[in-house]
């Protein structure tokens, strides 16, 4: 828990809690110029289109029901005990009312079947859950199989990070997220130090 130590002692340095005040600020100014910022749409598109028993083409829908990403993400940790992993799949449900945790479950069998051999969803235990380990190896040795924008690839590399899946350039995260990205990626971090009691 060293690691833990070392981060609370960070965010406790002044310095640290200008340099973060000043990326927030610049974000937000960049946010309100319309620079830089490609949060407000996805350059995905749909995720797939597949042909319907009459051949015509039909829109895959969300397998994830009717629940909010905060509810699709507390479903995908019944549990588990990981800060890191609770952090990362609550980063994942509450970005865009759970954009990534649809996407996982939707292409579930193309992501799974996409050479890591490891399930992006694990339903190997009594409750489904994120197959981390199958999402780094997408991100480290597949990266063009999932397809998004620069802010949603940078928020799923940063909870792969939180889980010691993939690592992440500050600089670049920082400049892909809008103001309200930013500020759930600053959660989860404290969520992953602390635990749920930094919720």
């Amino acid at each position: 828990m060293e690691w833990m130590d070392a981060v609370q002692a960070l965010v406790e340095e002044p310095w640290v809690r200008l340099t973060a005040d000043v990326l927030v600020r610049g974000i937000a100014r960049r946010v309100r110029r319309g620079r830089g910022s490609v949060a407000a749409h996805s350059e995905a598109g749909p995720a797939t289109t597949k042909p319907d028993t009459e051949g015509t083409e039909t829109a895959v829908t969300t397998v994830a029901d009717d629940r909010t990403g905060e509810q699709l993400a507390e479903s995908l940790l019944e549990g588990v005990g990981n800060e890191g992993m609770r952090a990362a799949t609550r980063l994942l449900g509450a970005h865009r009312n759970g954009f990534w945790l649809r996407r996982l479950l939707e292409q579930e069998a193309e992501w799974s079947a996409a050479g890591t051999g490891q399930p992006v969803i694990d339903r190997s235990g009594p409750h489904p859950s994120v197959g981390w380990d199958a999402i780094g190896l997408l991100l480290f040795d597949q990266p063009w199989v999932i397809q998004a924008s620069r802010s949603e690839m940078a928020v799923l590399e940063v909870a792969a990070s939180l889980v010691r899946r993939c690592g992440v350039q500050l600089g670049s995260v920082v400049e892909a997220v809008d103001e309200g990205e930013f500020q759930l990626i600053l959660r989860a971090l404290q969520e992953s130090a602390h635990g749920d009691a930094a919720r």
